[in-house]
């Protein structure tokens, strides 16, 4: 008997998941346009090696991107402010799912920006995860403008805030 490899999500075909009409949610050229670039790493540290994509979503916009050993880039704008019925305000942000070989559906995490300090630290969602934790969830500046750093670690000591779809 010969066993096959375990795999509950993929393979993932990049040519039929992240056609070009999908990999940027604007134009680079854009005014509004945002670069985000980052790692998905694992528990150690090293970057997924093996295929896997992400999307990248708020109300008005979507991507789909996938991973060069372990590398993603998405192109994006930045989302506004959102009021929600009970009066809470939620700083712009994007929602992140993470699909790759492994795991039985996506992953969720957000994404919040840097300049956004003081809509961050009242939003109703960042509220709700651990102080010490909620800095993993704010995107880093690169220096270069209109480009931003976020990096997802599945596990680990750094491991990045998941988020239940329940």
């Amino acid at each position: 008997m010969i066993l096959t490899p375990a795999q509950t999500c993929g393979p993932l075909f990049g040519f039929a998941l992240t056609p070009p009409a999908v990999t940027q949610a604007v134009s680079e050229d854009h005014p509004d346009a945002i670069v985000i670039e980052g790692m998905l790493l694992d528990g150690r540290g090293d970057h997924v090696d093996y295929g896997a994509f992400l999307e990248f979503w708020s109300d008005e916009q979507a991507c789909r991107v996938r991973t060069l050993e372990g590398r993603f880039r998405a192109v994006v704008r930045k989302p506004a402010p959102v009021t929600l019925a009970d009066g809470h305000t939620l700083a712009p942000q994007l929602g992140i799912f993470i699909f790759t070989r492994g795991l039985a559906g996506p992953l969720v995490t957000k994404m919040f920006f840097p300049d956004e300090t003081e809509a961050n630290r009242s939003d109703a969602i960042l509220q709700e995860v651990p102080e010490e934790r909620r800095h993993l969830l704010v995107a880093q500046p690169t220096g270069q403008e209109g480009h931003l750093q976020y990096d997802i670690h599945l596990q680990g000591e750094q491991e990045s805030v998941f988020f239940s779809l329940d």
